[in-house]
């Protein structure tokens, strides 16, 4: 009999052990589910892309195509936020327009135009305290953001001079500056202006039959720090929180 009591109590308790368990995951999983409710957005970005290097000195705007992507954001706290985005484009640049007159021959009206794609994470810091919890007034903020880019592109092969060129990933450092604004709990807008500092110096070589802008008189002399390409985007967006926040204790304020 006593070893049946001690049975039935060794059973009980087990099934309490197994009952508290799941609560505890159920709780965790509760929480991060609203953490996630709090601070995830998907949205999509349109503005222009353009080129910065021998083709364009000192220009901004200059030459501009159109851009388009996908931009995601995941929120630390009202002021810090991981950002990723995808985003497409072209550049292009030409000689002529820029009335480069140090190229004296023939080939002074060449030009390139060429698509490019880019993803990036960058790390956003707001100037202003935005989008918190219990504060319903911290709806805009600007801000700036640095991170880490991968710019796509067919790169010419110099050695076969391959004018079709094959997909390339090189890096990039993205900078920039921009604006944001809570319209409501689900819907977010913005406007950035970034930079991609490039390593490379042939964004705006067409390979064979071409003059080479980096080297027009063909010294075959280049340096590491000097006419490296840039690209820059320029644009607006729109996100969205994917799901309602929940906030229980000041339900009122959001």
């Amino acid at each position: 009999m006593i070893y049946t009591y001690y049975k039935t109590y060794q059973y009980m308790l087990s099934r309490k052990k197994h009952l508290l368990g799941l609560w505890v995951l159920l709780f965790l999983l509760n929480n991060i589910q609203m953490l996630a409710q709090d601070r995830l957005e998907l949205g999509g970005f349109v503005g222009t892309s353009y080129y910065m290097g021998d083709l364009n000195a000192m220009g901004q705007f200059t030459n501009p195509h159109l851009a388009f992507g996908g931009i995601g954001r995941y929120v630390f706290t009202d002021r810090l936020a991981l950002k990723g985005m995808a985003l497409f484009g072209a550049i292009s640049g030409d000689y002529k327009s820029q009335d480069l007159k140090y190229l004296e021959s023939s080939d002074a009206n060449y030009s390139f135009n060429r698509s490019i794609g880019d993803v990036s994470a960058q790390i956003e810091f707001n100037f202003r305290s935005y989008d918190h919890k219990f504060i319903s007034t911290t709806t805009f903020t600007p801000y700036i953001s640095i991170g880490l880019a991968t710019t796509i592109y067919n790169r010419i092969d110099t050695e076969t001079e391959n004018s079709a060129g094959k997909p390339s990933f090189i890096l990039s450092l993205p900078f920039g500056v921009g604006a944001k604004y809570k319209i409501n709990k689900y819907v977010r807008i913005g406007a950035e202006w970034t930079f991609r500092k490039t390593f490379v110096d042939d964004l705006d070589y067409m390979g064979k039959g071409s003059i080479n802008p980096s080297d027009p008189y063909g010294f075959g002399e280049s340096t590491f720090t000097h006419n490296n390409d840039w690209i820059s985007f320029a644009g607006v967006y729109v996100t969205i929180s994917m799901l309602k926040r929940k906030t229980k204790c000041n339900d009122g304020i959001k």
